[in-house]
């Protein structure tokens, strides 16, 4: 496993630089707008069906050659989200070339779909950090929020994939009226 550490320092200074030459350094691809979960209070959802009625997901030329043009702009970092950015056959190409750019890459899941199998090749392509969002302490709360009554279970499983393979996690929390009750868990 690599690990790419990032001074705070050194990143702020980056940051500083850049917005003084105005720079866009960030970036973030909402890969899809497809998710495995209907939570109660999300924007960004939809089922494969509803999203081919709109039009079709960028492919991963696509998303790469973007890339390239943001690259040549001074983009660095570059955040991949979605909906569920590992609902894409294709994320493993497309982050493998993000490396080969030399891209700092993180990804924001919701954690439910990271297998064994997706840790072994995330090792090989490694993300500066994967952002996982907890939306409850229990099954029962994925459920009523979620409508995955395993989403609680996944998430964690995902999580401690992530850790024992050396993959940087950052947890987040979106706190609502469905899962306020779990916010100490």
């Amino acid at each position: 496993m690599i690990t790419i550490p990032v001074d705070a320092k050194l990143t702020e200074y980056l940051h500083s630089k850049a917005a003084w030459a105005g720079i866009a350094l960030n970036g973030t691809f909402e890969l899809t707008p497809c998710c495995n979960m209907a939570c109660k209070m999300c924007y960004v959802r939809m089922t494969k069906q509803q999203q081919e009625q709109i039009a079709p997901l960028l492919t991963a030329q696509q998303w790469l050659a973007l890339a390239e043009e943001a690259k040549k702009q001074g983009m660095v970092y570059l955040l991949l989200t979605g909906g569920e950015p590992f609902l894409r056959p294709d994320l493993r190409q497309i982050l493998t070339g993000l490396n080969q750019m030399g891209l700092l890459v993180s990804i924001n899941s919701n954690g439910t779909l990271i297998t064994e199998e997706v840790v072994s090749w995330l090792k090989e392509v490694p993300p500066t950090r994967v952002n996982i969002t907890l939306y409850g302490a229990s099954d029962a709360t994925y459920e009523r929020l979620c409508g995955n009554p395993k989403g609680f279970t996944q998430a964690v499983r995902g999580i401690r994939l992530l850790k024992a393979a050396g993959i940087v996690v950052k947890i987040n929390c979106s706190v609502t009226p469905y899962n306020a009750d779990d916010l100490e868990g």
